[in-house]
């Protein structure tokens, strides 16, 4: 018969108290740290998973949008005055507007009130640097006694103004005699609607509409015909352009001068040739 020492204790035999203590205390331990950590864990996951979806969200927002938005990436004066507001256009063949129709000085005044050629503001060298210019020594500044700063004017009622000659231009017979913009040289006039048609193509595609205009059958047509009349989400015009008149700077024309350091822009070579 073996003898077993006070040390040693087959497999199957029962462990003293103080053994079975420690193993349980060990197990114990053991079983409250995995307890703990499942406890822990969904609380790490929702937080890592609320965590990753405010990142992508601060990503997305980053992004461009494919919605029309008020967003203006490049600095203006005028962003204060942009507002939104929806529009249904009127696309009807006869629609009756202000602005259309055989010349009369009625449509004139309609036109002349949003169209402004050059409709001049202020800006400030901090303003101008801000929008992506360079205070260059052929910009035009107003005279310190007239308040200083540089002329500048916004892109859209020159644009208006552009598309304000095509229409004209489409009425030789009564503008042709009597308009300013068609008295100089047929170079210098077709010189003129080139640039207009070129700025207003410029300017759709900058701003390309992706509205959906539907199609109907339409009594009397064969293949169907395109719906125009859809809204849109448009700029309060009447806002920026009550910004503008209110902002625009009116001093003597003799007092718009080159300053002491100005350096004229070289004139294009295509150019040389026409008085402009």
């Amino acid at each position: 018969m073996v003898k077993h020492s006070s040390q040693y204790f087959p497999v199957n035999a029962v462990d003293n108290d103080n053994e079975e203590e420690s193993f349980s205390d060990a197990e114990r331990l053991r079983a409250g740290r995995l307890h703990g950590i499942l406890r822990v864990w969904p609380m790490l996951s929702h937080g890592t998973l609320i965590f990753t979806s405010i990142l992508f969200f601060a990503l997305w927002m980053g992004t461009p949008s494919p919605h029309l938005h008020d967003d203006i990436p490049i600095y203006s004066p005028a962003s204060g005055a942009v507002e939104s507001t929806i529009v249904r256009f009127n696309g009807t063949l006869d629609f009756p507007s202000i602005y259309r129709g055989p010349p009369s000085p009625e449509i004139d005044a309609a036109w002349a009130r949003i169209a402004h050629d050059v409709l001049p503001t202020r800006m400030s060298l901090e303003e101008m640097l801000k929008a992506g210019e360079v205070d260059s020594p052929s910009k035009v500044k107003y005279p310190p006694e007239f308040g200083g700063g540089f002329m500048v004017s916004m892109e859209a009622p020159h644009q208006l103004h552009c598309l304000n000659l095509l229409r004209k231009a489409s009425w030789p017979e009564y503008y042709g005699p009597k308009d300013v913009s068609f008295q100089d040289t047929p170079e210098v006039v077709r010189l003129h609607l080139d640039h207009c048609i070129e700025m207003i193509r410029q300017n759709l595609m900058c701003n390309a509409d992706v509205t959906t205009i539907t199609w109907d059958w339409v009594k009397g047509h064969n293949i169907p015909y395109p719906n125009f009349n859809t809204r849109h989400q448009c700029r309060n015009y009447e806002k920026i352009l009550d910004w503008a008149v209110e902002h625009a700077v009116h001093i003597p024309q003799s007092a718009v001068t080159r300053v002491k350091d100005t350096v004229d822009m070289p004139l294009p070579p295509h150019l040389m040739h026409v008085d402009v």
